[in-house]
């Protein structure tokens, strides 16, 4: 064997090893070792079918209604002819209702034409005057946030649209006042530039946006592809969930200004999705626990994706413990995007599948899960 065949097996074998150890790495923290068992600690679900994608809710829990924003995801980026037309849409759902008489009603307005929503937040004022902010994804290089006026017979009026370079690749919105709002890029750029490198290497480079009604500023980045956010009750605390870190980033928001100052993080070791503050404080965040399993379920409906639930309560001291609230591998419902609670009920969602599962928790929701979540022992 020659000198120069030598060294180019050698170099061949490297090759070999550093692939196999950086895709075990990969594969590692995408959670697709991780054992999924069903754990969920409630008494039944129902599933109500509805419509493609009802990815994120909103609940106005004075009331009892759920807001849901949905749109057919997979028909949207297939090469189908109709693609291009298709169009999402807003929907309530009484969760006053028994389980039998659950189901989800269009209350979508007719502007915007191109409407294709994701994350949405309910903002309600001391007078009961209620926004509804929704992030937009018309088509294209093309993001907005859209603002509705609520009205009570729950007819949604479009007031306004907000489009700004720095909202560049929106996934979800909080509103903290009917003009104002954080909203989270998870990307660092619009199109598709960029995403694989940054996903394969769970890159910090993204953002979240503060938007005061005039204009907006980058107010946090760093993050490993931002998600879903949401504003403590007080309104004193920005919270934001980071897909490929596995982790909840917690800031302190000043009220007068908007600004943020990051103050703890909460490692969850699960793709964190959508955020939904509880009336005790406790956030209830909609997970993926095998990320590249999830990435088949978006290219094909029969590669069920599995679901959890995390429920966080922060410690008085700094940080907090996470548990799961549900866990299944996927057969009940594929890819939770968000949980949301009312009184006795979790409200489950979806990034592709066509229905929402609305679980009775059997007494308070306040009652903290027993399980841990996956890897945050």
């Amino acid at each position: 064997m020659s000198r120069t065949l030598k060294i180019l097996l050698i170099v061949a074998g490297l090759v070999v090893v550093i692939a196999s150890v950086f895709y075990v790495r990969t594969m590692t923290w995408m959670g697709e070792f991780t054992s999924i068992n069903r754990y969920f600690t409630g008494e039944s679900c129902t599933r109500v079918q509805g419509v493609p994608g009802p990815e994120d809710i909103a609940i106005d829990r004075d009331r009892g209604i759920a807001y849901i924003s949905a749109y057919d995801r997979r028909l949207a980026a297939s090469d189908d002819p109709g693609a291009g037309a298709v169009r999402g849409g807003i929907y309530i759902m009484d969760l006053n209702a028994p389980a039998e008489g659950l189901f989800m009603r269009p209350i979508t307005p007719i502007l915007p034409d191109r409407f294709r929503p994701h994350g949405i937040s309910l903002f309600k004022g001391d007078d009961g005057r209620r926004t509804l902010m929704v992030v937009n994804h018309p088509g294209g290089s093309e993001h907005t946030v859209e603002t509705f006026d609520l009205g009570a017979d729950n007819v949604l009026t479009h007031r306004k649209t907000v489009a700004d370079p720095l909202i560049m690749s929106p996934n979800d919105v909080a509103a903290v006042s009917h003009d104002a709002f954080y909203v989270t890029n998870d990307h660092d750029r619009p199109g598709q530039d960029g995403r694989t490198m940054a996903a394969l290497f769970a890159s910090e480079i993204t953002s979240v946006a503060y938007h005061d009604g005039e204009t907006t500023r980058t107010v946090a980045d760093g993050l490993a592809l931002a998600n879903g956010v949401a504003v403590s009750n007080d309104g004193g605390k920005v919270y934001v969930t980071e897909t490929l870190g596995r982790r909840l980033r917690i800031y302190a928001r000043d009220i007068a200004t908007g600004d943020l100052e990051e103050t703890d993080r909460v490692f969850l070791g699960t793709g964190l999705d959508n955020i939904d503050v509880a009336r005790d404080g406790a956030l209830w965040i909609g997970a993926h626990p095998k990320l590249a399993t999830f990435l088949d379920h978006a290219s094909d409906p029969a590669n069920l994706s599995p679901s959890h639930i995390v429920v966080v309560r922060e410690n008085d001291g700094g940080g907090g413990v996470g548990s799961t609230a549900y866990l299944d591998k996927g057969a009940e419902l594929s890819a939770s995007s968000v949980g949301a609670t009312y009184r006795q009920r979790l409200v489950i969602g979806a990034v592709f599948d066509p229905a929402v599962l609305v679980c009775e928790m059997g007494g308070s929701v306040t009652a903290a899960p027993a399980t841990p979540a996956p890897d945050a022992e």
